[in-house]
């Protein structure tokens, strides 16, 4: 069976190297491309493709946004942050090493807290109440919050965020808000153009201006053999062990996964480094919590579909109906035989993306020879070119480009502020209205904001 399985892992691996390169291309964009090619296979080929690309895409989308400063994936974004930030004081291979052996190490522990779980597994169903769910939120959004400059200002982040996310029309109840009669705007915005506006092309360009190419001279880039890297990173176990946990319970979110956890574990790990005074932009072990909890939530959320048949992301919706066309039901055909493939193939794709992601450490040190404005301008010009290509496929170029446009001088005149409180409540405000409109069902208390 395994043997019969590595093809289409490591088909699944060169996917997930693509998807975590190409910002706007993250799991479900690219397991919608190779949908036709899956139907032809069976639910576990059809799997073992889906575990590699997915968590091979945590590995690569962390090297974009750490010489790119663009996330490949929305829970990439602290990457682009704390990672960037290394990248620029000329500690980029550690960044990179610190995201994958974080990673790497970090899948190992999640496997080990799934087996002692397996006696009790059947009360992750409690994991999904509403109320769990909405405390989950609060908490991430206390904690992004917080860690900013301001808590007004991530308070302000955070509401304009939401209200950027709310404008279109909701299915459920036939809310709609600021439309203003557009069929495009009933969709509400797309992810990519606001990414782009408000978070990626103002830090590039604020960047550009503060670059410094003095300090990125070849002896003040670290380039230590890879035991140097790996006794550095033992040095911050801790971090490692709360990211794990952190990125494993928050994983079981439904609908938002990698992103809750990767933001969950960074925002409670900048914490502890502010209140140690030890915290500044390129926080190393900031860094490794975000990753090590990003790879932890890409495996639990899998949990729940492989022991109930419960879908909680799109991608593993798709997922889901893939296989369920080949005659393999998740929930029915879970078993420890199961299982222990799980654990074999989890293994497999992380050792392999290590060693992909690895090498691209010592490559870090050439990026010093690109002019400094010449190489924003050139990550600029691909993303213009993604947003086309983007924005073609779906038949919406002039508006993926009018978002755009209309936002970015928002994000220049917030390009001094954190706006990652913004960008996650954007990302994550159709989950707050649905869980925001579940509890007034269960209690009858509403905000106005999810009042029809």
């Amino acid at each position: 069976m395994l043997l019969d399985l590595l093809p289409f892992l490591f088909a699944g691996i060169a996917a997930g190297v693509v998807a975590g390169f190409v910002p706007g291309v993250g799991v479900f964009v690219t397991l919608s491309l190779f949908y036709p090619w899956l139907m032809g296979y069976g639910g576990y080929e059809v799997f073992a493709f889906y575990l590699a690309l997915a968590s091979t895409t945590q590995y690569i989308g962390s090297i974009t946004a750490t010489v790119f400063s663009v996330p490949g994936e929305t829970s990439s974004l602290p990457a682009v942050r704390e990672g960037h930030a290394l990248f620029l004081q000329g500690q980029g291979s550690y960044a990179i090493s610190g995201a994958a052996i974080g990673s790497f190490l970090g899948s190992f522990l999640v496997l080990g807290i799934t087996w002692s779980l397996m006696p009790y597994i059947n009360n992750i169903l409690y994991m999904y109440t509403t109320e769990v769910q909405a405390l989950v939120i609060v908490a991430v959004l206390v904690l992004i919050i917080t860690s900013a400059k301001s808590v007004f200002i991530g308070i302000s982040m955070a509401v304009f965020g939401y209200l950027l996310g709310l404008v279109g029309c909701r299915h459920m109840d036939n809310f709609c808000f600021a439309t203003f009669q557009d069929p495009q705007l009933e969709g509400g915005f797309p992810l990519l153009p606001v990414l782009l506006a408000v978070f990626v092309i103002p830090k590039l360009l604020t960047e550009t201006q503060e670059y410094d190419a003095s300090k990125l001279k070849q002896g003040n880039i670290q380039t230590e053999n890879f035991f140097e890297h790996i006794k550095y990173f033992c040095k911050n176990l801790p971090t490692l062990f709360r990211g794990s946990f952190i990125g494993f319970f928050a994983g079981f979110t439904p609908g938002m996964s990698t992103t809750v956890s990767a933001n969950l574990a960074y925002s409670a790990e900048k914490n502890i480094e502010k209140k140690r005074g030890t915290y500044k932009e390129g926080n190393y072990r900031s860094l490794v919590a975000a990753e090590t909890a990003n790879n932890a939530g890409a495996f639990a959320c899998l949990l729940p579909l492989v022991i109930f048949g419960v879908p909680i992301i799109p991608s593993e919706a798709l997922l889901f109906d893939l296989a369920a066309a080949n005659g393999f039901n998740f929930g029915r055909d879970f078993s420890l035989e199961f299982f222990n493939l799980l654990a074999v193939l989890l293994i497999i794709v992380n050792t392999v993306a290590l060693f992909i992601a690895w090498p691209f450490a010592k490559y870090v040190t050439y990026m010093h020879k690109l002019p400094a404005r010449l190489f924003s301008y050139l990550i600029i010009l691909l993303l213009m070119y993604i947003l086309y290509v983007t924005g073609s496929n779906l038949f919406q170029v002039e508006f993926y480009f009018l978002t755009f446009f209309a936002l970015l001088p928002i994000g220049l005149l917030l390009r001094n502020y954190d706006t990652l409180p913004l960008v996650f409540t954007f990302i994550v405000q159709s989950r707050i209205d649905v869980i925001g409109i579940r509890l007034f069902d269960l209690y009858g208390i509403s905000p106005w904001l999810f009042d029809s």
